[in-house]
């Protein structure tokens, strides 16, 4: 109810919809894409016989980045279900880019597998390139806490308000 006990109208509720499913699109799309470049950084095998080195310091930073993210959303106090999301929505938006880049691809005649971009040649800077955007989402994905400004700052502030 709205300030007047007035029921929201159509558009409160359809622009509410809209920005659910969106973000519920958002979601998959980022849990899609970390499936994907886990299945990838394990090669299918799911044993760390065949990990590499460059993925082990990977997998270092990755940790130390979810430490980060976990830290500054206790700090922020945010809830664990929008710690979960924010760097899965992050995701979602790369995954999102680079499904517009493929369809773009494939509509100008250039065949998605057929391409360079798809060889067996490129698989590990394909890997490399997911795992980078992985950290980037989590990076980004932490909250920042908000700035608090002197006290000297804040009466000049207030001195030029007047």
């Amino acid at each position: 109810m709205t300030d007047n006990n007035q029921p929201k109208g159509f558009k409160h509720w359809a622009k509410a919809t809209l920005l659910f499913i969106g973000q519920s699109l958002l979601f998959c799309l980022g849990s899609v894409y970390l499936t994907i470049t886990f299945v990838d950084f394990f090669e299918g095998s799911f044993s760390f016989a065949e990990v590499s080195t460059l993925e082990i310091l990977f997998s270092l930073v990755l940790i130390s980045l979810v430490g980060r993210h976990i830290t500054a959303s206790k700090a922020v106090g945010l809830k664990w279900a929008r710690v979960l999301y924010r760097p899965l929505r992050n995701m979602g938006w790369f995954g999102l880019g680079w499904l517009l880049i493929e369809i773009y691809i494939e509509m100008y005649g250039v065949g998605v597998m057929d391409s360079k971009l798809y060889s067996a040649e490129n698989s590990n800077r394909m890997q490399l390139f997911d795992l980078l955007i992985l950290q980037l989402c989590l990076y980004w994905a932490a909250p920042k806490l908000p700035f608090e400004q002197p006290i000297g700052e804040v009466a000049v502030k207030e001195e030029a308000a007047q």
